[in-house]
């Protein structure tokens, strides 16, 4: 993972209900490990075979719970993450899961890395930072 300092987002806070639409808009996606408490928000920033680039958003609820508009949330410091997933199917899959494997459609895909080393990596941050500055307006 590689951090992204940004004094625009880091710290921000915001309820839930009001970002969300907004967010899911412009491809960031509340990560499906979220908890009550704490989760992040997720957009792609590259995906080629088996490997994907995210920008992940850290987000604390310090009011309410993140299932809820009402929940009030504070953002953590922005981070990149790349995954990589097998996209080839395994010898003991079935006919059906191999083909989800083969397509990358397999959600229960175990990952090869789930934190491989990102190459280029002040290319991916600048992308980074740019996909966190769209979310500026957002915020009042």
């Amino acid at each position: 993972m590689l951090s992204i300092p940004s004094t625009f987002i880091e710290g921000k806070k915001a309820y839930f209900g009001e970002i969300r639409d907004d967010f899911e808009a412009r491809g960031f996606v509340l990560n499906g490990n979220w908890e009550y408490h704490k989760a992040f928000f997720d957009h792609i920033l590259h995906r080629h075979e088996g490997e994907t680039i995210y920008l992940r958003l850290p987000v604390y609820a310090i009011h309410g719970r993140l299932d809820r508009d009402d929940a009030f949330l504070h953002f953590g410091e922005p981070m990149l993450m790349k995954h990589l997933v097998h996209t080839g199917s395994a010898p003991d899959d079935d006919d059906f899961s191999g083909v989800l494997n083969v397509i990358g459609l397999s959600q229960f895909q175990k990952p090869l890395d789930p934190d491989d080393k990102i190459d280029h990596v002040e290319k991916w941050r600048h992308i980074g930072r740019s996909a966190v500055d769209s979310l500026a307006t957002l915020f009042h």
